[in-house]
């Protein structure tokens, strides 16, 4: 049966008082100054039906990646290019990491694929290492997604191993989700767009959700040399996946935004480590992240979470990830000010 699993969902809840909420991890410098009268300049296009393929926006998008547009997808949001996925492999089996994002599994089972789980532990901080490569080969699937990097872990995934698995199993779809990667200072070395040219068999997700703070906007992508797997994207799925508000939100967003994306990098580390550094003090065991969220395990009796909400603060508890259990938590890295808040709270709490 259904069942929301996702952060930033607090305001939607009956009887729930938030005050600071940080169980989704969204950009703290918010919304790009342009996008907001971007959309204000569409509404009187909305009475036409918008352009089904995203020309503008995708032009927009390929100088920005600098890869063809003809290889970009665009919709609505990162996770309904996830859901179109199987449907266009129409493959049987496929290989998903435990823990990570909860949409890959549910898109899964929507299609009816059987699906396999790589397990992913502390000891090595829930990293992918070589031996997920002769896990691939052992298996044989005909689709795997790989959050690069992870959700909720932040951990990387060398590129060097992601090109070894495109280079030996040219059968396999393997889907990329670097969605939080241009938060991490290593987005350049661990980005797997310069496999694109050469592999077929490789789609890189991203979106404009968490690094340009457009979540209730839903605008999505996908990097893909397969011109026959771009149309089935489009096939396998309703016509006009990105609306006329979106397009035209997405194109002001990426105005400039190299600069925006170099200055929230540097904040969000510097955030970030200090965040780890207060946490580790409090006797939180830290698994070092590359993005815009803290991945923590309580050794404590208490529900953090539940004594978080109960001073209107929401983070995401990790219990609903596959391997993962009430010990483990996910915070978004936000402002300072926001930051120091939730810091002090849980100071309290744990002393």
């Amino acid at each position: 049966m259904y069942q929301y699993s996702h952060g930033g969902n607090a305001a939607f809840e009956s009887g729930v008082e938030i005050k600071l909420d940080l169980s989704a991890n969204i950009n703290p410098l918010g919304l790009p100054e342009k996008v907001s009268a971007a959309i204000v300049s569409e509404i009187p296009n909305l009475t036409s039906y918008p352009d089904s393929s995203s020309g503008a926006l995708r032009d927009a998008i390929s100088k920005f990646e600098g890869v063809d547009s003809s290889w970009i997808f665009c919709g609505n949001g990162a996770s309904d290019i996830i859901f179109r996925i199987p449907r266009v492999v129409q493959g049987k089996k496929a290989m998903i990491t435990a823990p990570t994002f909860s949409d890959y599994e549910r898109a899964l089972q929507s299609y009816g694929a059987d699906i396999v789980y790589y397990s992913l532990g502390p000891d090595n901080s829930f990293t992918i290492t070589d031996d997920f490569v002769t896990a691939v080969e052992k298996e044989k699937p005909d689709l795997v997604y790989i959050c690069n990097p992870n959700n909720p872990t932040g951990r990387l995934t060398e590129s060097a191993l992601i090109g070894e698995l495109l280079k030996r199993y040219s059968g396999t779809m393997f889907a990329i989700d670097e969605c939080f990667l241009d938060f991490t200072k290593e987005a350049m070395t661990h980005t797997s767009k310069g496999f694109l040219a050469q592999h077929q068999n490789l789609i890189i997700l991203k979106a404009f959700t968490k690094m340009f703070t457009m979540p209730g906007i839903r605008l999505g992508y996908s990097l893909c040399s397969s011109e026959s797997f771009n149309d089935s994207l489009y096939f396998h799925g309703p016509d006009w996946p990105v609306s006329t508000l979106a397009q035209g939100a997405g194109i002001a967003a990426l105005e400039g935004a190299e600069d925006f994306v170099k200055s929230t990098v540097s904040y969000v580390a510097t955030e970030r480590e200090l965040m780890e550094r207060e946490l580790t003090k409090l006797g939180y065991r830290i698994f070092e992240s590359s993005t815009n969220y803290v991945f923590l395990q309580s050794p404590f009796d208490f529900d953090l979470q539940e004594e978080l909400n109960k001073q209107g603060i929401r983070i995401r508890s990790c219990n609903n990830y596959h391997g993962l259990d009430n010990s483990y938590f996910r915070i978004a890295v936000t402002t300072k000010e926001n930051n120091a808040t939730l810091l002090s709270a849980i100071e309290t709490i744990t002393r």
